[in-house]
């Protein structure tokens, strides 16, 4: 019995079977290149016929593949979150004095990304006028999102002051952000002032946000507040 590379479970039966038939095609280089050194014409011609039927296999599969292929919707991110989550992620953030700061994952349903859990992280450094994660502990938190399959979905961080303009964010909010999206993230970023107001952004503008249930109001575009506050 031929030894097989275990089925990744992630892989479509597509994928699965491309991958069966490009190692059967390496076999069949292997015996052709034997069959060659030995001189064996018939081996020889058996190990050509069989490259050329599973490039057929392949090309066929390849076809299936291009047919089947879900139709980019060519639209914005789209996200969405709950007002009770924004609510309890308010009061992380406005615990005390200081700025604080946290990665936001969550699932994908009917490509709509759901922002619905806070991954909190260790700090190298927070004041009332920043924060600053430590690098260890992010990379080590980004490693874990990857082995359970999960995304950086969003980044979350409170701002000192109140009123909208608290949300805008500063020079360093828009340079993270950017290296982000540089780098094919596709979180995005919510900016939190004291008094309750939120504002989500990306730097590409290529995104919307949808916030469920009750407890918040629309402020501006991509700016919300939060009402019901103790």
């Amino acid at each position: 019995m031929e030894n097989q590379k275990p089925i990744n479970p992630k892989k479509s039966r597509l994928e699965q079977k491309r991958e069966e038939l490009v190692t059967r095609r390496e076999r069949y280089i292997e015996s052709l290149g034997k069959a060659a050194r030995r001189l064996e014409a018939k081996h020889l011609q058996q190990s050509f016929r069989g490259i050329c039927l599973t490039n057929e296999f392949l090309e066929s599969l390849d076809l299936i593949a291009a047919e089947t292929k879900p139709k980019a919707s060519g639209g914005a991110r789209r996200f969405a979150v709950s007002s009770l989550f924004l609510h309890e992620c308010f009061e992380k953030l406005t615990a005390d004095f200081d700025e604080q700061f946290f990665f936001i994952t969550g699932s994908e349903i009917d490509g709509v990304f759901v922002l619905a859990q806070m991954m909190e992280f260790e700090h190298r450094k927070r004041t009332m006028m920043g924060v600053q994660g430590d690098p260890k502990s992010t990379h080590g938190l980004l490693i874990k999102l990857e082995q359970f399959g999960h995304r950086l979905l969003a980044h979350f961080h409170s701002h000192p002051g109140n009123g909208a303009d608290a949300t805008n964010p500063s020079g360093t909010d828009q340079n993270f952000q950017s290296r982000l999206e540089s780098a094919g993230h596709m979180a995005v970023c919510a900016i939190f002032s004291r008094d309750g107001f939120i504002r989500f952004l990306r730097m590409d503008k290529d995104f919307e946000i949808e916030i469920y249930g009750t407890g918040v109001e629309k402020h501006a575009p991509n700016v919300y507040r939060l009402t019901n506050l103790d």
